[in-house]
């Protein structure tokens, strides 16, 4: 049975799905599969940005919740991601022809300070506001899109960004008067060797998401050169749309990620481990099926003319997809238990299969060549993992 926490972050998760459903929906039927390719791009350069903040943002801060005191890691979090949003977004809108520095600044520093306070409520496994945070982002960002298009009827595709400005800045105000109410924001004194333990953390763990994104989204840079930004939009709705399952996987995770961190006994947390794998890829596996079973006309209703082929294209990633959504518990109770080069090693076995197989495939099979190089790393990387969690067990008493 999964627990209470377990099931509330699953509708949480399923609030958010629909939330980012509905930002696939709105763009796709207002700017097309160009207008939702270019948004992808962006969003894909966004995320790199705050993969590089989440040094001091991300996991190392639910890592260190409980034994670093929280003023200190708030001003480590606000400087890091600062700076980083900052320089990531003047080398991505330089390589892009100086585009979109705003939006790439902006929406990765907001980005980054949200991040920054989920990971403190997910270290101090106060889940009910990770949750209510991880929520408002998207939610507020779709009520914003939908007030600036249809009431001050802005209908340029910079209306998108500025949603997200305005969605996730409400949503970071909002999490700094709980955090305040928690406890009173005051300068701390400084710390070399607790910083040194975030940064060391951050860059080991932000350095295997580094390499897991490029290998989940290194595609869509391929797709944009060799195919075209309008199949990069057609693409990114069945990415949206088959990843959508791995909010299974990733609320227990984010569950057992605070439990692993909080909890001293090995043999109890391995075997709450196996137990929430399978549950995972077997849910997972039924809840995939659905999209798969749907007509293609349903596709072109809902997204537009141009989006038929998603059907065939979620189809195509079912095994890998499904892989990952059992393998993503395992890699939750390595980094809990600060074995973060096995998930490095993950990554990289991963990431080497999609870059010798991704320029081969999808000259000759276009977006289906994409699909089957991504099964291929989904599964290698899973198997390692399992493999891993196995040999462990010989060495836990």
């Amino acid at each position: 049975m999964l627990s209470g926490y377990t099931r509330l972050t699953i509708l949480t998760k399923f609030l958010i799905l629909l939330a980012n459903f509905g930002l696939v929906v709105a763009t796709t039927r207002i700017w097309g599969s160009d207008g939702r390719g270019e948004i992808a791009l962006v969003i894909a350069n966004v995320s790199i940005i705050t993969i590089f903040s989440n040094i001091f943002c991300g996991s190392t801060i639910a890592y260190h919740t409980p034994r670093i005191q929280r003023n200190f890691l708030s001003v480590l979090s606000l400087t890091g991601a600062l700076v980083i949003s900052l320089c990531g977004a003047l080398i991505f809108s330089l390589l892009f022809g100086f585009r979109n520095f705003l939006p790439l600044f902006l929406i990765a520093f907001l980005l980054s300070l949200t991040t920054s306070a989920s990971s403190h409520w997910l270290g101090g496994n106060k889940i009910r506001h990770y949750n209510l945070l991880s929520l408002l982002n998207p939610m507020l960002i779709l009520i914003s899109l939908l007030v600036f298009y249809s009431v001050f009827r802005i209908t340029s595709l910079n209306v998108v960004y500025l949603a997200y400005y305005s969605g996730i800045f409400i949503a970071l105000i909002l999490s700094i008067i709980i955090l305040a109410r928690q406890e009173a924001f005051r300068i701390p004194k400084l710390n070399f060797t607790a910083a040194k333990s975030v940064l060391k953390y951050g860059i080991n763990n932000e350095f295997n998401y580094l390499i897991q994104f490029l290998n989940y989204r290194i595609s869509y840079y391929f797709i944009a050169e060799l195919s075209g930004i309008a199949k990069l939009g057609i693409f990114s709705v069945a990415i949206a749309i088959s990843e959508a399952v791995w909010i299974i996987s990733r609320s227990m995770s984010a569950i057992h990620f605070a439990n692993v961190i909080n909890s001293g006994d090995r043999i109890k947390i391995r075997k709450e481990t196996v137990l929430l794998a399978k549950q995972s890829l077997l849910i997972s596996s039924i809840v995939m099926i659905l999209p798969v079973l749907l007509p293609e006309p349903v596709y072109r209703f809902v997204f537009g003319e141009e989006f038929g082929s998603v059907k065939i294209l979620i189809l195509y990633m079912f095994p890998g997809i499904v892989a990952i959504s059992a393998s993503n518990l395992f890699g939750h109770y390595f980094a809990g238990s600060g074995k973060l080069k096995i998930l490095t090693n993950k990554s990289l076995i991963g990431l080497g299969a999609t870059i010798i197989l991704l320029p081969l495939l999808i000259k000759k099979y276009q977006l289906t060549g994409v699909c089957i190089t991504l099964n291929v790393s989904y599964i290698l990387s899973s198997v390692y993992l399992w493999l891993i969690f196995r040999k462990e067990k010989d060495h836990v008493t």
